[in-house]
């Protein structure tokens, strides 16, 4: 769900000749090289990217909020490349509906 501002700034990111529009939109808002090939690997497989911009005296309730149901990224990038990924190819074809089904089932089953 990449909107709002991230979305403008990839566009823009895109436009200005940054690698990867979702990658040059998050490192430009501050998230790790690293954190952000994961995430755009996420959302290729399927996978949902909310980001949001609050006010600092809201962090900590928000923060607590969205880490109910987040993914932890450093956990989800080790299991990618255990699987032999290295880092997001934006050429990649986007999953089939029945691999991310499959996905999801994997961590399903990995959280029980």
């Amino acid at each position: 769900m990449a909107a709002g501002w991230l979305a403008s700034t990839a566009v823009v990111a895109a436009a200005g000749g940054l690698t990867g529009g979702i990658i040059g939109a998050l490192t430009e808002a501050g998230v790790s090289d690293e954190d952000a090939h994961v995430y755009a690997e996420g959302v290729r497989r399927g996978g949902a990217l909310l980001t949001v911009r609050i006010p600092e005296a809201d962090r900590a309730r928000v923060e607590s909020i969205m880490d109910r149901g987040a993914v932890n990224i450093w956990d989800r990038g080790m299991a990618y490349r255990k699987a032999g990924w290295k880092t997001f190819d934006p050429g990649a074809s986007p999953y089939t509906a029945d691999q991310v089904r499959k996905e999801r089932e994997q961590y399903r089953r990995n959280a029980a």
